[in-house]
């Protein structure tokens, strides 16, 4: 039976408790991105996609899929148009050497910095992000739009469970051809009804007289030992490689 994120958050397994896990995937995730190095996006994607899979189960893999409607199309793009010396390979269009190297490089910086976020999301509530952003003593604005922006996220992932099912129910990714051809009609629908999903969810915070003020939760924060030991490993890992 589907579930929608918001129960995969209230049944996850904590990890880590209070501001730390709302604290820790975003430090985390702001020193891959600094350190820029091969083998730490590889290391950060197989930790925390390991510390998702325990938290969450299979719904990390069933969140993982959002993406790849428009990472994979992009890389593949950047490798077969990044001019350069070619590739031989029997193919119609070969890609340069250049672009598959900038093409891994995008594809593994992607997911090592979405597995990162989808830890965050499978594990904390909007209450629990809310709380965490206040304490840091953050604009307001600030505040609500990166709410909205990670209500519009679960908005996206459920709207995208919700087509899927459709196409499924009509042999839609039945042999490589189908596949494609559906996956497109997809990323395409997906665009297109998330902004009408989005819009349903403004007026309905509008209609309950949402004025970007929420209450605050408070819970001790626990798990620093850990969030220590995979911060010191992936650094050790930039220092060795």
């Amino acid at each position: 039976m589907h579930r929608t994120l918001e129960e995969v958050q209230m049944n996850s397994k904590k990890i880590f408790r209070g501001n730390l896990k709302v604290y820790f995937p975003l430090f985390t995730l702001l020193m891959v991105l600094l350190l820029n190095d091969t083998s730490v996006y590889v290391a950060a994607f197989a930790i925390f996609s390991a510390l998702s899979v325990y938290s969450a189960g299979r719904e990390y893999f069933r969140l993982l899929r959002v993406p790849l409607y428009f990472i994979v199309p992009s890389s593949l793009i950047i490798a077969f148009f990044i001019p350069g010396k070619k590739v031989d390979l029997p193919l119609p269009i070969n890609p340069s050497e250049e672009g598959l190297k900038l093409a891994l490089e995008v594809l593994l910086r992607s997911f090592s910095a979405i597995s990162i976020f989808f830890f965050l999301i499978l594990t904390t509530t909007i209450t629990e992000i809310f709380s965490a952003f206040k304490k840091l003593k953050l604009p307001d604005f600030i505040v609500e739009i990166s709410l909205l922006i990670y209500r519009n996220i679960q908005v996206l992932y459920d709207e995208l469970e919700r087509l899927e099912r459709a196409a499924n129910s009509r042999l839609g990714f039945n042999g490589f051809r189908n596949f494609v051809r559906t996956s497109s009609l997809l990323a395409y629908s997906l665009f297109i009804k998330s902004l009408e999903r989005a819009e349903k969810v403004e007026m309905a915070m509008e209609s309950r007289c949402y004025s970007g003020k929420m209450p605050t939760y408070s819970e001790k924060s626990s798990g620093f030992l850990l969030a220590f030991l995979i911060a010191a490993t992936l650094f050790l890992i930039h220092l060795t490689g």
